[in-house]
């Protein structure tokens, strides 16, 4: 999939699937964009308000997505927040 950000920045984590390494990180401002290709373990951090858009081929409805993801552990979650669409809105 491709991930652009429309304002804002990401900080755009990724290693091999299957690496124990540390994952490397990319810097992504407003206008770029980034691409995640097969078996790439990635997550994103959000250091400002950010907003951006996923495109894929495949459906990304909830349902399909959590059918096509694999959850890993890559970064610590210390004073991170996790935020799912159950979540709602926390503005």
């Amino acid at each position: 999939h491709y991930c652009y950000v429309v304002s804002g920045t990401i900080e755009y984590l990724h290693r091999v699937t299957g690496s124990t390494s540390e994952p490397e990180t990319i810097v992504v401002n407003e206008g770029e964009m980034v691409f995640t290709p097969p078996m790439i373990d990635h997550g994103m951090k959000f250091p400002v308000d950010t907003v951006f858009l996923t495109l894929s081929r495949n459906p990304r409805d909830q349902e399909s997505y959590e059918k096509d993801v694999v959850r890993v552990e890559m970064v610590s979650a210390d004073g991170l927040t996790s935020w799912t669409p159950e979540d709602g809105d926390r503005s």
